[in-house]
């Protein structure tokens, strides 16, 4: 998506919006430049944010090693890619990936803004996450998890059935990264507690309001 120099300037100073649309649950989305990366945001919160996209910025930033083995991605909650664009800009990695989300919007503008496919190899896909994971054939060498509405997960998100579709979709030395928003101290320990039925190796990030769940078999 070619965008015009003046804006890219501007973005340094004062989000520009670039386009508007309603999604799914009825809540503004908007598509801005700030600091010269895409956003797609709500009024309440932020969705993606480019290769400054924290929720696997900074676990991906733990895990180098690990990422060279990556040769399958799926991603669950698009947004605009940003997980899928840190690691083929900030990483070099051109996994397989598919991306999935349940607003054909959000998907559009993955498409349109981001740049991803430049090898042919990403596909994106409408659906929930539960219907994807129980009906997906194959298995992948990493798993993110990035499904809101606004700054809440869906019930279904922190229940033990569906880190067991997750864990069920990894490969044998694969990695599911979870970025969930929650109320306390105490729920973080129960999540905790609920990966570990799936999981052999839990581990957690805490980022101001965020937590990322860093989950392996």
């Amino acid at each position: 998506m070619q965008i015009p120099f003046y804006k890219k300037i501007l973005s340094f100073l004062i989000p520009i919006t670039l386009e508007k649309t309603i999604g799914n649950n009825m809540t503004v989305l908007l598509v801005q430049l700030y600091f010269n990366q895409f956003m797609l945001v709500t009024p309440r919160a932020i969705y993606s944010y480019g290769i400054r996209y924290n929720p696997f910025r900074k676990p991906f930033a733990g895990m180098k090693n690990e990422l060279k083995e990556v040769n399958s991605f799926l991603l669950l909650g698009t947004g605009l890619g940003s997980a899928l664009k840190i690691l083929q800009q900030t990483y070099d990695l051109y996994p397989e990936a598919v991306l999935v989300d349940n607003d054909e919007d959000v998907l559009n503008f993955s498409q349109k803004y981001m740049d991803l496919n430049i090898r042919g190899h990403v596909q994106w896909v409408c659906n929930d996450a539960v219907s994807y994971l129980n009906s997906a054939s194959r298995k992948f060498d990493l798993i993110g998890v990035d499904i809101f509405k606004d700054l809440v997960q869906p019930n279904f998100v922190t229940t033990t059935s569906f880190f067991g579709l997750c864990a069920a979709a990894l490969e044998t030395d694969g990695t599911c990264i979870f970025n969930m928003i929650l109320d306390d101290d105490n729920k973080i320990i129960e999540i905790e507690k609920s990966l570990t039925e799936h999981f052999t190796e839990v581990n957690f990030i805490l980022d101001k309001v965020n937590t990322y769940f860093i989950c392996r078999l």
